[in-house]
Order: C-alpha cells, then structure tokens, then sequence
C-alpha cells in the first residue's frame, strides 16, 4: 500500500475526524483487530455475533493509526477516530478511491464456479510479463474485494481480482469498487440460486460487472473486453442477460467467447488426458499445444480463459502455455493427495451442482486401475430447489454410468445429497451409502478403500467435507 493519511480518509468516505492527528499516515488497512500493527486503519464491521467496536480501545494500544466508527461518542487518547454512518460502506468507499489513485489495467473474474482457479492461472500467465497482483486466500467478497484495493501500489502494473455475489446489489458495489475494465465469466449455474432465485438473475447480477468493462486499461493500453464462457447456453443466457445498457463503453461487440465449442472465438480442440493432466490444442488469435497438471474439462476452459487475456496483453499463446504447465492446484481445490496406498482428491473448498458433476467426470480421467469412489456433501444455499437439485447429481451420476463411467460407490454426507444417494439407488446398481455427518463417512470410506483406489471428496464449504479429507 502507497501511505495515506488520516485527512484522506474522512474526505474520501465524507467522515468527520473524531479525535486524532489528521496527517498521522495510514500504512494498511485491516478489519481484523488481531492483524493491526503500527499504522494501521481498523475498520470495525458490525456481524451477527460480534461488533467489532468493541475494539477500538484495544486496537489504538497495539499502535493503530486510526479507526472508524459509527458511534459518534468515540474518542480515544491516542490515534485518530473517524465517525462514519457505515463502516462498511465507507470502507468499500475509501477502496474505490484508493484505486482510483492508479492507472493500472484491472481484470475481474466472476461466475458461478472456476474464478479462484481462472484467476490463478490468467494471474501465472500474466506473470511472465508483468508485476501482477491477484486476489489472495479467499478475499473475493464484500469486503475482501475492498480490502484487496490496498495492496495495489507503485510497483504494480496489473491486477487480477476474484468477484463473488450472493445476494442481489453486491456486484455493482464490488464494481464500483475494482473498477475492472476486463472481465471474464467463468459459467453460470446455480450457486446461490436460493438468493438470487434464477439463473437468468444470477447472469444479471454477475453481469453488472460489465459497466467499467471497454474503457482503456490503464498506461494507454487498448479497450478492455468481457470474456464469457461460450460452451452450452451460456451464450444465449449472456446476451439475453448481460445489462449493457448500464456499461459505459461497452457492448455486446466488446463479448468474446471462450470454451471447448466451434464457434468460440477462443477455444480449445483434440482434448485428451495424459498421466497427470489434460492437454488440449488452443485456437485464439495464435494456436499452440497445451498441457495441464490438472484434470477436468472445466480446467481447459479456465485456462482457455488465461490464454485469451494473455493474447490481449501481448502475451504469446507459447508463453503462456508455459507458465500454465506449471499451474497446481491449491489446497482443496483439486489437490491430489496419495495416502495408503489410495488417492484423494481434495476438491472441498466449495461445490455447486456443476462443479460436483465436472468433478465426478474428471475422476475417471485419474488411471483406469482402482475403484472410483465418490463422497459428495449437500450443496447449500440452493433454497426451495434443494431436492431437485441434488437429484439432479444423482441422474448426471446415472448418465455417466451409462456411458461407461460407472462409480464404484457413492458417499453422501447430509439431507441433501441424501437425495443423491436415494436418486442412484433408485435407478442403479451402483452402491450407496448415506451419512448423517463427515465423521461418519471418513470412517466408513476408511473401511472401503483399497490401494488403487481413487476418492473424490466434494461439498460445499459450510459441510466441512475438508474433515473426511483429515480423517483419510
């Protein structure tokens, strides 16, 4: 972060200064108390169990420069405390003016699955040419995104952040906030849809991050783009969906569309596996051949993805099919782990119904030796869709086996993929077994498993299902 003072801070979210030196600098922002340190500016969030006013007092000791507050009775004998009428909304507003301050190309990635993965790897092919900042750990939401802003400074020349909604209205704040005059769609599938009640809505809310999207990126760069995921429906829900209307300098010209089917512009042909990944053959602008470290036809699309944004900032296809080789998954997003003999792999970051189903068809791409075994958690937030949803991983299940990719056995973990387990024992031979908790199924997977065997472990983050990955 580039050092601002306490003065910039009430101008930028029209706060009125409290106590405190007005030019005393700020060095980091932070809304957990436990990471302030000397200069520090602690943004208190009020959450549904804890206020974290109630830290001020503590903070100021530990050498914070200055807090906000939404009480206008805060006063504190050393530091600077600044009244706001919300803390989050001011510090949403104070990133957006900090990021303001550089002109630098900003890429956002949103979609219903696939944006930490697609953001790692356009972030590792941009790396071959630029200093890149990307989104870390997890800081995709509300006020990750914000304090993301804060990391941007002199040495940075591009910035890749992750953009996750739950809820109507977040994306045109996160928007507001990164300003990203490229971005990039992953997919749109039902994650979420308990809130947001459709997928033509889901589009519509992810697509508000179309409004910066065509302006100049940055340094006199040329427009920016909106790169959507072309495979399936997604073209037609996109153009039907997207709001260009509200976009400043963008339309559905400036769209293109990446995938694994003829008619996207960027686009990956002759995909096969090989022993530790898939390899694909890009078609963009340039061609070239591609090899992964990662399995599933949903990585050749993210990767399409970071070729194409490559291509746009003067990256070659060659180049960028390098630094992709050398992508590996991070922990429970993919990540192989062999123990005992079997292998698991570690995918519990988060699900959605599309996520569970590209999952189980990559599991056969591991080897053709051992057992195929599945252990699926309920994917939640699916609202009054919950059964129908679950069922719906049940059939593609069904499917599969009917093509030849027939799993040795299903392991459920709560009441909703319980319907998965119902769905398939309903219409299969395949065995099932359905737990009322991940200790259950570690210890009932334990007993299953054999040497060459290969294990998918899956469920929305809120199951835990990174405790069955422990007990294995």
């Amino acid at each position: 972060m580039v050092p601002i003072c306490v003065r910039d801070v009430a101008e930028a979210t029209g706060g009125a200064l409290l106590c405190g030196d007005a030019d005393a600098e700020i060095i980091n922002v932070v809304t957990d108390s436990r990471q302030v340190k000397d200069g520090s500016l602690f943004v208190p969030i009020i959450g549904e169990r804890v206020d974290a006013h109630r830290f001020i007092p503590d903070v100021m000791k530990m050498g914070a420069a200055a807090a906000l507050t939404s009480n206008q009775d805060t006063v504190t004998e050393r530091g600077a405390c600044i009244y706001v009428k919300d803390t989050l909304a001011a510090l949403q507003k104070l990133a957006g003016w900090y990021r303001s301050r550089f002109d630098i190309p900003v890429i956002g990635v949103t979609g219903s699955v696939g944006k930490t993965t697609t953001k790692e790897m356009i972030a590792a092919v941009l790396q071959k040419k630029y200093n890149v900042l990307k989104t870390i750990g997890n800081q995709n939401s509300q006020i990750g995104v914000a304090l993301m802003m804060f990391h941007i400074d002199d040495q940075t020349e591009l910035a890749v952040f992750e953009m996750g909604i739950s809820m109507p209205g977040e994306m045109a704040r996160l928007v507001e906030i990164a300003k990203p005059q490229t971005a990039v769609m992953t997919n749109i599938g039902v994650s979420h849809i308990g809130n947001l009640g459709s997928r033509k809505a889901i589009m519509a809310e992810k697509g508000n991050i179309i409004k910066y999207v065509g302006s100049e990126c940055g340094g006199g760069r040329k427009k920016g783009r909106l790169y959507v995921c072309g495979n399936g429906d997604l073209k037609q829900l996109s153009r039907e969906n997207i709001p260009y209307d509200m976009a400043d300098s963008a339309g559905p010209e400036e769209t293109a569309y990446y995938g694994t089917e003829k008619d996207c512009a960027y686009r990956a042909e002759g995909i096969g596996v090989t022993e530790r990944g898939q390899r694909f053959t890009y078609h963009g602008n340039d061609c070239c051949e591609v090899n992964l470290s990662v399995m599933g036809a949903h990585n050749v699309c993210n990767a399409v993805a970071a070729l194409a944004i490559g291509e746009q900032f003067g990256i070659k296809a060659a180049e960028a099919a390098e630094a992709l080789a050398k992508y590996r998954p991070f922990t429970m997003r993919g990540e192989r782990i062999d123990r005992h003999g079997y292998h698991i792999i570690d995918d519990t970051y988060n699900a959605s119904p599309d996520s569970i189903n590209s999952n189980i068809d990559a599991l056969f791409d591991y080897g053709e030796a051992g057992n195929k075994i599945a252990v699926i958690g309920d994917v939640l937030e699916l609202g009054e869709r919950m059964e129908k949803e679950h069922r719906g991983i049940g059939d593609f299940i069904l499917a599969e086996a009917a093509k030849g990719k027939k799993l040795s056995y299903v392991v459920t973990v709560g009441e909703g993929a319980a319907y998965i387990a119902e769905q398939v024992e309903a219409h299969s031979d395949i065995p099932v077994h359905a737990c009322a908790d991940t200790k259950e199924a570690a210890e009932f997977v334990k007993l299953l498993a054999q040497p060459g065997d290969w294990i998918l472990v899956k469920g929305s983050r809120g199951m835990h299902m990174d405790e069955v990955v422990k007990g294995l």
